[in-house]
């Protein structure tokens, strides 16, 4: 259990997870940079709104609010977690979220961040990497899950106008010697 919550990020996406309140003006609160080294910023509008999905990722991620997670992700879209299977389509991705719950019983997500260091937008599609970092608390006797990782959204705005994750690719970074 504690290796898939860490590919989860944010959960995504339960947390980036995605997990994303990332949040005051979208995208401050949480963190995250209002424009990351080397982001586009042509189109004002849609940065906005992908902050603002940003911020939706890491709520819910903080919230370890799965059905908000589920929400921000496009009906075909993939997510692909070391250590996992390929994940396609939204139900796949919903149901694999929703069966993290019972080992999350009287957890306490203690943070779940998203260090966004590009963001990249080109059209309907927009592009973004970045360092997430969690830690989730456990009654006892049970260790707290730490995890720090590299996460890739692309992203593509949706015929309604909302934009919605099409992919996600997940890692975790080296630990640190010592």
């Amino acid at each position: 259990m504690t290796r898939s919550l860490g590919r989860h990020h944010c959960a995504v996406r339960l947390w980036t997870c995605v997990a994303l309140a990332v949040i005051g003006a979208p995208g401050m609160a949480a963190g995250q940079a209002g424009t990351a080294a080397g982001a586009s910023a042509p189109d004002t509008a849609s940065r906005r709104a992908i902050d603002a999905l940003n911020a939706k990722d890491v709520q819910a991620c903080q919230a370890m609010d799965n059905a908000a997670s589920a929400e921000l992700w496009a009906d075909d879209g993939v997510d692909l977690i070391q250590g996992l299977q390929p994940m396609v389509g939204k139900p796949v991705i919903a149901a694999w979220l929703n069966g993290l719950t019972p080992g999350l019983k009287g957890a306490k997500m203690v943070y779940c961040t998203i260090d966004w260091k590009q963001i990249t937008l080109e059209g309907d599609w927009a592009y973004e990497w970045g360092i997430n970092k969690q830690r989730i608390e456990f009654p006892s006797p049970q260790q707290p899950f730490e995890s720090e990782g590299k996460i890739t959204l692309v992203l593509k705005r949706q015929a309604s106008g909302e934009w919605k994750i099409e992919l996600e690719s997940w890692n975790s970074s080296p630990k640190a010697p010592g």
